[in-house]
């Protein structure tokens, strides 16, 4: 049953359902999160027609907040602090909770050493944790060892039941899982067309600094096998390299260029990244978001 005493002034109201929440931004600062590519991503997502969307490697979910939901929708990520973050978001009452912890909270640096040696023992506690590091890290990297503060580069505390509050109204109801992406890729479809985002970390670059999952050599083969198997419709983004224009040749390649922040954070100088927008649907009109199935 939902808290009947969750309304404050810092949170939203809370009476409408997630899925008629429109376009909203992602709750979390991520590494190789697509805010800054969105406008270019969501024409090729909107013209797929579908009742069942997955992500099988979600991240900070960019795409996800930014769609509408349908029937279906399955977020999956190996970081099983992300997604229990997430899972506590989509629970109407612990996301209150969470709100009502963090919104205590000063971002020094101070505090940031203090929360990052907790040691959770609750998905409440792991959901306060996590986002909190999230949130006051440099970079908003959860990935445990490089988690460290700045100063000028936390997102102010006032702002984060908020966002808490609109993607867990939109979290309801969306299987959570963190399981492998393969297991996710090659699932039974539920509904009658699925449709696939799928943002794995680039070819070319050092992950190990930025994910607590490292994307190996390997893996980025075997998610080539998932999707030149599968008869699911997908979008994959990638950075553009040699490697992945030859490994996806069989696939529809669209080159696109965007502004981005590399450290995802304020003060940063953008710079402009080239990126391969990547289809197993024909897409005619590409700056258009009309269906074409």
């Amino acid at each position: 049953m939902r808290n009947t005493s969750e309304k404050s002034p810092l949170l939203p109201n809370e009476s409408n359902v997630g899925q008629s929440i429109g376009r909203i931004d992602s709750p979390f600062r991520y590494p190789g999160g697509k805010f800054y590519a969105l406008k270019f991503i969501m024409p090729f997502v909107d013209q797929i027609q579908h009742d069942e969307y997955r992500e099988p490697l979600v991240g900070g979910g960019a795409v996800f907040f930014a769609k509408k939901k349908v029937r279906f929708d399955w977020l999956n990520d190996l970081n099983k602090d992300l997604m229990i973050t997430y899972q506590v978001m989509a629970d109407p009452d612990l996301r209150i909770q969470l709100c009502r912890l963090l919104s205590k909270e000063p971002a020094t640096r101070a505090r940031h050493a203090q929360v990052k040696s907790l040691k959770p023992t609750t998905p409440l506690e792991v959901a306060f944790r996590t986002y909190y590091l999230n949130r006051t890290s440099f970079s908003g990297i959860i990935y445990k060892p490089a988690w460290g503060y700045k100063i000028g580069q936390s997102v102010e505390p006032r702002g984060w039941p908020r966002k808490i509050v609109l993607a867990g109204r939109k979290l309801e109801g969306t299987r959570l899982t963190a399981i492998d992406f393969e297991e996710v890729v090659r699932a039974p479809a539920q509904g009658e067309r699925v449709f696939m985002y799928v943002d794995p970390p680039y070819y070319t670059t050092d992950q190990r600094r930025a994910y607590e999952k490292s994307f190996t050599k390997e893996d980025h083969k075997r998610l080539l096998d998932c999707l030149n198997k599968t008869n699911f419709y997908f979008c994959l983004s990638y950075d553009d390299c040699p490697q992945i224009r030859d490994m996806y040749s069989w696939a529809n390649i669209h080159s696109r260029e965007w502004w981005y922040n590399t450290a995802n954070c304020r003060g940063t100088p953008r710079t402009k990244g080239r990126e391969l927008i990547i289809t197993n649907y024909e897409v005619k009109h590409h700056k258009n978001a009309r269906l074409l199935v």
